[in-house]
């Protein structure tokens, strides 16, 4: 049988305040269209579907509005998984009601058994064509019941239980008939190709991870039973196979969700699996409506390459993050003035080159106090001002205190209970 796998769409993400509905829509409306020219027979979304947990109502209905133009095409088989960013309650709210289009959305496996995670995938004849188990993003407190060995670590020991607890209700539904076995996920795996070899999850911000949080970090590829014909993975950006291993793959983002990931091509997977082969898997190319770029350097190397920009637009909108070279007394945002004076592009994110670490010398400009004597809201300016290349606050930068200092501090409260819990 013939799925599309995609993941990590995001809808009513605003990356640096950057609208992104229209591309939101355009993808949508693209990925419709390949379903129809694939013949793709079922359509698998492994988790972070919405950006936050409460989502704007436009987000909301391009999501149900996409799921409603499916009813137009041969793909009669959706599988729907929540990721770490989405309310699992919202997922699952109309949930019976999508049942009834054939579209099984899983938003948590609160109060679900693994025989409730698992369907047959059907034909237009109504024939079974492959047994689907859709598994969403899970937390500890939803997994320790899945725990068979308190000695080992427990998201590697959770995991796998709970992954072959839904592959024998998943053989059991099977009932022998040769047809393959499929799961979904939404979790952080060890071993990811196209990363450093022994990786364990060391930098993941860097590789499209915006959040890992609690003891729920890299899991194994050993966690998923050999029977499984292919794992549908999200929460991972870009494009990937786990452990070199053809059947557990990331579909990745079909956008670009940081500077970081800017030169990295974007897909969604055409996988064609029977049962007991290992599966052919064609990367289809995301189309991109806005072209993201990261410019950085010295400021002399900086405005030079702004300049050949602006001299040689490109056909896409450009978007740019500036990475500069903190120099004291120098305003970067003056001393790019002209080039940024009526560009082709917006400039939509400035951000220093210096380390990410804290110490006294971040903070060694003679108009700043020594680090060891300033407080939280003193250190949470000295930021600010840093990342927009200033010494002193404005009011714009006023503003942008007030905004966010409320912010990162209900974020590290949040962050120190956890740790104590």
């Amino acid at each position: 049988m013939k799925f599309i796998h995609t993941a990590d769409w995001h809808l009513g993400n605003s990356m640096h305040d950057i609208d992104r509905q229209t591309e939101s829509a355009q993808f949508l409306a693209w990925l419709k269209s390949q379903i129809t020219e694939t013949g793709a027979q079922a359509l698998v979304v492994s988790g972070d579907i919405f950006d936050t947990t409460t989502p704007s109502n436009e987000a909301k209905s391009q999501y149900y509005r996409f799921l409603a133009s499916l009813l137009e095409t041969d793909c009669k088989n959706v599988v729907i998984v929540g990721g770490n960013h989405d309310s699992a309650s919202l997922l699952d709210a109309p949930c019976d009601i999508l049942d009834a289009l054939n579209i099984q959305v899983v938003g948590s496996i609160a109060n679900r058994t693994p025989q409730d995670l698992v369907r047959e995938f059907k034909d237009a004849a109504g024939n079974a064509i492959a047994i689907c188990a859709a598994v969403p993003y899970t937390r500890e407190n939803e997994i320790r019941k899945y725990v068979t060995d308190t000695n080992a670590v427990f998201a590697d020991n959770a995991n796998k239980g709970l992954y072959k607890s839904v592959f024998d209700a998943a053989e059991a539904l099977r009932e022998g008939r040769d047809i393959p076995l499929i799961a979904t996920g939404h979790l952080y795996a060890a071993g990811l190709e196209g990363r450093p070899e022994n990786d364990n999850g060391e930098g993941m911000k860097n590789s499209g991870v915006r959040d890992i949080v609690g003891n729920l970090g890299t899991v194994p590829v050993t966690v998923f039973p050999e029977g499984f014909d292919y794992i549908a993975l999200g929460h991972i950006h870009y494009t990937t196979t786990v452990a070199k291993n053809p059947k557990v793959r990331y579909s990745g983002s079909p956008f670009i969700l940081g500077f970081d990931e800017a030169k990295i091509k974007h897909h969604v997977l055409l996988v064609e699996v029977n049962a007991g082969e290992i599966p052919s898997v064609e990367k289809i190319e995301t189309p991109e409506y806005f072209e993201f770029m990261r410019v950085q350097g010295t400021n002399d190397e900086i405005r030079n390459t702004l300049r050949e920009l602006r001299k040689n637009p490109g056909t896409k909108p450009l978007k740019l993050e500036i990475v500069y070279e903190y120099t004291p007394g120098v305003n970067i945002r003056e001393f790019l003035a002209s080039e940024l004076e009526q560009s082709p592009f917006e400039v939509v994110n400035w951000k220093t080159s210096r380390s990410d670490s804290l110490s006294a010398a971040d903070f060694s400009d003679d108009s700043l106090d020594d680090v060891s004597v300033l407080g939280d809201e003193d250190i949470f300016k000295r930021l600010i001002m840093m990342k927009n290349g200033v010494t002193e606050m404005d009011e714009n930068l006023q503003k942008t205190f007030d905004e966010f200092y409320p912010l990162f501090k209900q974020l590290a409260e949040e962050v120190e209970n956890e740790n104590r819990e």
